[in-house]
């Protein structure tokens, strides 16, 4: 119980320090009016579509399966079997990567190169924490679906609007939706920062279409993609890896000793 509460002080106290620093807080839950911030455990998993190395029971992922993250088609959103999904985050020296676990009903991805956001897709926004304008240079924009497309729109460096070598995606279809991996190279990302304790601001985002074009768009603030004028939500990067060893060698993760 001691284990527990100390790792527990540790965890909150690394947060709510990152908080602290950053320029600006994270967007609220547009329901809940809870602060849209997750955590970024260490880890360096396969890009293989697979994630059983990913040790999701023990992560808190970014949520969007709400009526109220629709930013376009509310009437066309028949719940949460029809578009939802849960964003992973975990980080190494080189990367960050990224697990979408997705619902989705019916899968369509009939858009290529630049125009895979309008049909089932997913955005990826990354900055730094902070508020800005909208103009589309004050983030990294990247986007994947489950045909491993890939595009990177946009790039605070100023190198965007290509298929982006530094993405690397990995999917599989499942029962009720897919499963996207992906890894982004620290080095297209010149203008933030990946370093233990700061917040990265973060903006993950699904796109949906039944037949044609883009039907739908929900996004984790509820707010348009690129709109960071409120705010995004944040990514903390956490010291802590995916996984520890005891003296025993037995390898524990830091879920389970939260749980002792």
């Amino acid at each position: 119980m001691l284990l527990k509460c100390m790792v527990f002080i540790g965890v909150f106290a690394l947060i709510i320090s990152s908080l602290t620093l950053a320029d600006d807080p994270p967007y609220k839950h547009p329901k809940t009016d809870v602060p849209l911030v997750i955590q970024g455990l260490r880890g360096t998993p396969r890009i293989d579509g697979n994630l059983n190395d990913w040790q999701l029971n023990y992560l808190k992922p970014a949520v969007l399966d709400v009526k109220e993250q629709l930013f376009l088609g509310a009437p066309n959103w028949d719940g949460v079997k029809d578009l939802s999904g849960n964003f992973y985050v975990i980080w190494d020296d080189k990367n960050i990567y990224i697990a979408a676990v997705v619902k989705d009903d019916k899968i369509s991805m009939n858009k290529d190169g630049v125009n895979i956001w309008n049909a089932d897709a997913i955005e990826i926004l990354l900055s730094r924490p902070e508020k800005a304008a909208t103009t589309g240079t004050e983030h990294y924009q990247y986007g994947f679906n489950a045909d491993n497309k890939k595009w990177n729109w946009c790039n605070m460096d100023g190198n965007g609007s290509k298929e982006p070598d530094s993405l690397k995606i990995a999917s599989s279809k499942t029962a009720d939706g897919y499963i996207c991996e992906a890894s982004i190279d620290y080095k297209q990302m010149k203008s933030i920062e990946f370093k233990t304790g700061n917040a990265v601001a973060f903006h993950p985002v699904l796109d949906d279409t039944e037949v044609a074009d883009r039907e739908i768009q929900m996004t984790w603030t509820g707010l348009e993609a690129h709109n960071q004028t409120m705010g995004y939500g944040h990514i903390i990067l956490s010291s802590q890896e995916m996984s520890v060893s005891s003296e025993s060698k037995t390898v524990l993760t830091w879920g389970a000793i939260k749980n002792q």
